[in-house]
């Protein structure tokens, strides 16, 4: 054995093409067997069997003798292989002569082997070697074929999440496994795998390793990328969807212009063969075309807009919200794909910045190769901004005679966004349940009270769980320092604890007035309105209200 174990071939475990023959107990039961021990010196043409196994992991050596195979045993070991339902199969054999059939020369198949090893062919001991790999690879990844899953890849301030949620609806409604990342959660299809903020390279690896995924839909945020970049090495769609004041001051961004280029790599990530989905209307998001090198599709609330008119004239793709249609624009034609009005997260076209959302949502889903405007159609008018679907986001629910919209409007563009919404509602009465976040600035605190004050008729002030390197009552002090710049008469109560909050805000709802609450634990809040409205709306069926029901029976 140390004369063999001399040859430079020969390493520990799989390091080399040859393996270390070592003694271990099956060396030392076959001596025993043998009358030997490991000094014993073997007289002359005497064989002593030091291993049971020939394997190339116990020391053995591999000989080459494809080309001696004879066709009938290629013929049978082919059809095992078949019959088991193997792609690829290690067969092993004893037999004196490969050469003849098995059937004539007494030989036997001992085992066939799910996951056989490659060295021995790759690399045999004598013989030419076999690239067996090669077959394997093309048969699993055929030349030509697609090896990666289509990724997009969502960011920006706001709309990040709607925006999400409402790409993989439509991709689950042409039949695909969605993965998709959100500020609610990581999940693979239908089914939550992981709860929580999941909206960074964690959570995108999360999704791309799970092998029933077929497309992934990606929320990319801010703390992520400046953490630990992005999670995946280019996407096939980046779509930004705007670039507001929020986050401001942290992680040396202290400017607009420098949060727009943190966003900007989501953008500059895209494949070379992929498409960026800007906001035409965010003149930050369009600068971001200077830098790109892939294909670039915008989207706009006017259809009139220079940046869409210039781009579509060259032949670009666009979506636009024009004569109340989503419209996505490719040239010089039009083709329309659903009226705003029949849209349900649009809220009759109410909400303004749903509408943004939809139209990046669209352009997105129409750039994927297979999806119809049909299945776009269908997805736009089967997606609700309900509990479900967009949990904390324009979540409507009517609690008796009032009406309760839940939202995670959580900085002043967010604010500005909602109130426009909000001002169309007919309720007169708007009591708000509003808090600010205390790593934003100052500046950023008061202007969500600003726009909180033009917003309600009515504001409770509630504190975050999480102060964020503030001190106790330091956030709602500036809270309402804007609301004071804005509207000093308006109402203010101040109840710190968000449960306690909730629940005085619902107790104390009158006929026809809207209570928006803009939480901070989303699930928490949801879960709180549902307990109330179902005490006050419990289900009672008489017999006589059962269809079909009378006396006889």
């Amino acid at each position: 054995m140390t004369k063999l174990n001399i040859d430079p071939r020969r390493g520990y475990g799989h390091e080399k093409i040859l393996t270390q023959i070592t003694i271990d107990n099956m060396t030392l039961r076959l001596l025993e067997l043998s009358g030997y021990t490991l000094d014993t010196v073997l007289e002359k043409d005497k064989i002593c069997y030091l291993k049971s196994t020939a394997n190339i992991s116990t020391g053995g050596t591999a000989i080459d003798r494809t080309d001696e195979v004879h066709p009938d045993n290629i013929f049978v070991l082919e059809r095992i292989a078949h019959i088991i339902g193997l792609d690829i199969a290690g067969i092993d054999i004893i037999a004196p002569d490969i050469s003849t059939p098995l059937s004539q020369n007494g030989g036997a198949i001992v085992e066939v082997n799910a996951a056989p090893g490659f060295r021995m062919h790759i690399a045999p001991s004598q013989g030419l070697p076999r690239n067996v790999a090669e077959p394997v690879v093309n048969m699993l990844f055929p030349p030509g074929e697609k090896f990666r899953i289509p990724i997009i890849a969502v960011t920006g301030t706001n709309g990040k999440t709607t925006t999400t949620r409402l790409i993989a609806h439509i991709m689950k409604n042409i039949g695909k496994n969605v993965g998709f990342t959100t500020t609610e959660g990581v999940y693979i299809g239908n089914r939550l795998i992981q709860a929580g903020d999941n909206t960074g390279p964690v959570s995108a690896q999360m999704v791309l390793r799970d092998p029933t995924v077929e497309i992934a839909v990606l929320e990319v945020a801010r703390g992520g990328l400046l953490r630990a970049g992005l999670g995946f090495d280019g996407c096939d769609i980046g779509i930004i969807m705007n670039v507001t004041a929020d986050h401001l001051g942290l992680k040396d961004i202290n400017s607009l212009e420098e949060m727009a280029r943190v966003k900007a790599i989501v953008a500059e990530n895209v494949f070379k063969r992929g498409y960026a989905v800007l906001n035409a209307d965010d003149k930050l998001v369009l600068k971001m075309r200077e830098r790109l090198d892939c294909n670039i599709a915008m989207f706009s609330m006017d259809e009139n807009n220079p940046a869409i008119a210039k781009h579509t004239k060259l032949g670009g793709i666009a979506c636009v919200y024009e004569n109340n249609f989503i419209t996505l624009l490719k040239g010089h034609w039009k083709l329309r794909v659903e009226k705003v009005i029949n849209i349900p997260l649009t809220y009759s076209g109410k909400a303004a910045f749903m509408i943004q959302n939809v139209l990046a949502a669209t352009l997105a889903s129409y750039i994927l190769h297979g999806v119809r405007i049909e299945d776009i159609k269908f997805g736009l008018n089967s997606f609700v901004p309900s509990v479900t679907q967009t949990p904390g986001r324009l979540n409507m629910i009517e609690v008796g005679n009032f009406t309760v919209l839940i939202d995670f409007a959580h900085n002043p563009a967010g604010m500005e966004a909602l109130s426009k919404f909000v001002e169309k509602l007919p309720n007169k009465v708007k009591t708000g349940i509003i808090g600010g976040t205390g790593d934003r600035r100052d500046e950023d605190i008061k202007n969500l009270g600003k726009a909180a004050a033009r917003m309600l008729t009515n504001i409770i002030v509630r504190e975050d769980e999480s102060l964020r390197g503030r001190n106790a009552g330091e956030v709602n002090k500036l809270v309402i320092e804007g609301i004071r710049n804005e509207k000093p008469d308006v109402p203010v109560k101040v109840i710190e604890d968000e449960s306690e909050a909730i629940n005085f805000g619902l107790k104390n709802a009158k006929k026809n007035e809207l209570l928006v609450i803009l939480p901070d634990n989303i699930p928490r809040a949801i879960e709180i309105v549902n307990k109330f409205r179902d005490r006050l709306n419990s289900v009672t069926i008489e017999q006589s209200d059962i269809p079909n029901m009378n006396e006889e029976n």
